[in-house]
């Protein structure tokens, strides 16, 4: 069930039900959820990182600069409290270096944030989640060069953790790691 009360719906629980499963597994398995708008896919993503945290672990959540609205930070709050961070371009960077401290402690267990939030410092990190992965904001054009879901990749190997991509519109690479096999596609379909 989400933090609001609801429940799942089957479609989101078998999103859920998967990528834990292959997380408990030990497969550093990859998994997109092609979802259409309002079908669902933040309650998804708070499920999975619950899961993961229940188990001990840890969860960086990627979201574009321009979406990190209020509404979506607070249903992180709702069901991780004192335990999630954020991480964005208003924070000062002695703020920045506070939560990174906060994360390296282990006083939290989930950072909310733009590309510069994956190198969070976390010890037991078990999954990474890139919502709207289709979104350009995710490349760093200065140096050093690099696109947020390649490193994401390197991270979760090197930590055995999971990664989740969801977007309405996947990038093509994406679309097509999937469909190859590359990497778990899942869909959801209807508008909750």
């Amino acid at each position: 069930e989400d933090p609001g009360g609801k429940e799942l719906s089957a479609g989101q629980k078998a999103i859920v039900d998967g990528v834990l499963s292959d997380y408990d597994a030990g497969r550093s398995t990859v998994s997109l959820i092609h979802g259409i708008t309002g079908s669902g896919k933040t309650e998804v993503y708070i499920s999975i990182i619950r899961g993961i945290c229940d188990r001990g672990k840890k969860a960086i959540m990627l979201i574009p600069e321009i979406a990190l609205t209020y509404q979506t930070l607070m249903r992180f709050y709702r069901y991780f409290g004192e335990r999630v961070s954020v991480m964005n371009s208003s924070l000062s960077e002695s703020e920045k270096a506070d939560q990174w401290e906060r994360a390296r402690r282990g006083e939290i267990d989930v950072i909310i944030g733009p590309r510069s939030a994956l190198f969070t410092p976390f010890q037991d990190l078990g999954v990474i989640v890139i919502d709207e992965e289709h979104e350009t904001s995710y490349k760093n054009e200065a140096m050093p060069k690099y696109h947020a879901r390649e490193v994401t990749q390197q991270i979760a190997m090197m930590k055995n953790a999971c990664v989740v991509l969801g977007s309405a519109t996947p990038s093509l690479e994406s679309y097509h790691r999937a469909c190859s096999g590359e990497y778990r596609l899942y869909r959801l379909t209807e508008r909750l």
